[in-house]
């Protein structure tokens, strides 16, 4: 009996040590994991959303929409062309979710309604990209049309008077 509890004793002090010099290895201690939850895990966006909804957003809208209106079929590089679009606005739905730094954003963004809308504009870019993936000319205009609808959703709630901060898209 004695025996075995100093063998427990003694596996116990091992794993212990082990522990302790394998968390000094990796450079844990409690002062790094408070200042490690302490950073924005994300890096701030530099511009407003308006000026990233310009940017972005609206280009790439104009060209979805576009092409799944088109009355012919799309060639190989209009296809590559909207894919690309596709996970631009998927991107930028992340980051327009975010915040920037025009003056309304830090209230939009903490607003569940406009956390949806960039739900949705994430979603519209998923529906893009999978019909791209398929070369469904009429899957991507019914994505075009959805997308449309979130666009107009979002501004008719968060929006309504075009152009903010000046910010105008060069005309299509």
């Amino acid at each position: 009996m004695k025996n075995s509890s100093f063998l427990i004793r003694t596996a116990v002090a091992m794993l212990s040590v082990a522990t302790v010099s394998a968390l000094s290895a990796i450079g844990w201690s409690a002062n790094a994991a408070q200042q490690g939850a302490a950073q924005t895990p994300f890096l701030p966006l530099s511009i407003s959303i308006n000026a990233l909804m310009v940017a972005m957003v609206d280009d790439v809208a104009h060209d979805i929409w576009e092409g799944g209106n088109k009355g012919a079929a799309l060639s190989g590089r209009e296809w590559q062309v909207i894919d690309e679009h596709a996970l631009q606005l998927q991107a930028a739905a992340t980051l327009v979710s975010l915040g920037g730094t025009g003056q309304a954003d830090r209230g939009w963004v903490t607003s569940p309604g406009w956390q949806d809308w960039a739900r949705k504009l994430r979603e519209s870019g998923v529906a893009v990209k999978r019909a791209v993936d398929t070369k469904n000319q009429m899957a991507l205009r019914s994505a075009g049309d959805a997308l449309v609808d979130v666009c107009e959703g979002c501004h008719k709630q968060f929006k309504p008077d075009v152009p903010t901060e000046g910010i105008l898209h060069v005309p299509h």
